[in-house]
């Protein structure tokens, strides 16, 4: 079975103020990562929280 990763650099990138998403927990440091950069280049504040119970990622965009 082959699993399509979904690509989060283009998900964060489109994510507008206010609004939030989730990512599998699996893919934590990459989400992280991610937000990380594309706050310190582009000047956007992102804010992640782990779910343990549904097992996601949850990143806000809050600048």
């Amino acid at each position: 079975m082959i699993e399509e990763k979904v690509k989060i650099r283009p998900i964060l990138f489109a994510l507008e103020v206010g609004k939030s998403t989730s990512f599998p927990i699996v893919r934590l440091k990459s989400v992280r990562t991610q937000a990380s950069e594309l706050g310190a280049i582009h000047g956007r504040v992102y804010v992640t929280k782990m779910n343990r119970e549904t097992q996601t990622i949850d990143v806000t965009r809050t600048k």
